[in-house]
């Protein structure tokens, strides 16, 4: 009895016979899992260009093109996987997101999570992927500044000037002076930002941080969430890279150690924190309280029960809901 192969293929007058086909995808999965992914393109490449709807190229096709950066066709092919219903729909999403961060699709990426994230699509146990793709997403597009805004020197700006802009606005100004030298009128400003309460306090961080790298050492006078702290900006640490904040990541693995999901929102809040409320370091608090702040706040997540009042959890739900403005 003769083998059955299945169908025939045809494309631009040229018959392909199925084992043909199937030995081109064999190969290229064989190239993935040896993770040559240069040979899984040129193999699955093949393969698409006569059957570009088969279902068994697309996922492999798509991940083997994100690794030789042929983003705009990897998005193309992830795009099919997407619309193919055979594959799990939030692994694709998460590979086509991943693909349109890298091609600098910031705002499709951030209204599609967005829309993810309020139809309840995410599951918990990918909340943390899909927050992570957000966040990667906003900090490269500050990175980025549009053509619709001119690449203005800081001195340009008036504070006035400063102020009338967005949050968004603000950030994507103050990044175009990431990696560059700042003259003495630019950091004139950027102290006058960080002394600035009525900014939004990732704004004053960003302006803080960039002090830092620029080695200024004259004190500046930071108010935040109700605190006012002088400090002199060379001599800060990172944000969450100081001793206390890598205490507290490290109590709340040990309050969590049997639960992963949970420790990681833990951990990613208390970091958000010491990014949001640079340079306050829930000061008056010892690591043990806060980190046990941070598990009630995560479980409440969870079960809906409201955490008790006290001064120390006000404080991290205040500054964690500043990330979501």
């Amino acid at each position: 009895m003769r083998h059955r192969y299945g169908r025939l293929i045809k494309k631009d007058n040229i018959v392909v016979f199925p084992g043909a086909l199937e030995r081109l995808i064999e190969k290229g999965l064989d190239a993935v899992e040896d993770t040559d992914y240069a040979e899984a393109v040129e193999a699955f490449g093949q393969a698409y260009h006569f059957d570009p709807d088969n279902t068994r190229i697309l996922a492999p096709y798509a991940v083997s093109l994100y690794e030789t950066k042929d983003f705009p066709l990897a998005k193309e092919v992830a795009t099919k996987l997407l619309h193919s219903g055979t594959t799990d729909y939030l692994d694709a999403m998460e590979l086509y997101l991943a693909i349109s961060i890298q091609l600098q699709d910031y705002e499709e990426v951030e209204m599609t999570i967005e829309t993810l994230l309020e139809e309840d699509i995410v599951p918990p146990d990918m909340m943390n992927k899909f927050n992570y793709l957000r966040e990667l997403n906003k900090r490269l597009s500050y990175r980025y500044v549009r053509e619709d805004l001119e690449p203005k020197q800081l001195d340009a700006f008036t504070m006035e000037e400063f102020l009338e802009g967005t949050t968004e606005t603000q950030q994507k100004i103050l990044a175009v002076f990431e990696n560059s030298e700042l003259d003495g009128a630019t950091k004139d400003l950027l102290s006058q930002i960080v002394e600035n309460e009525s900014l939004h306090p990732i704004v004053i961080t960003y302006a803080l941080v960039l002090l830092r790298e620029s080695g200024y050492d004259e004190e500046v006078t930071v108010r935040k969430f109700g605190f006012a702290k002088r400090v002199i900006p060379v001599e800060l640490e990172l944000p969450s890279q100081d001793e206390r904040s890598v205490d507290v990541v490290n109590q709340i693995g040990l309050l969590f150690e049997k639960d992963p999901t949970r420790m990681q929102m833990a951990i990613d809040a208390s970091l958000r924190y010491g990014i949001v409320a640079y340079p306050f370091c829930w000061d008056g608090f010892s690591t043990t309280e806060v980190a046990d702040a941070y598990v009630e706040y995560i479980e409440s997540m969870f079960t809906g029960e409201q955490v008790i009042a006290t001064e120390l959890n006000s404080l991290i739900r205040s500054v964690d809901q500043q990330t979501d403005r």
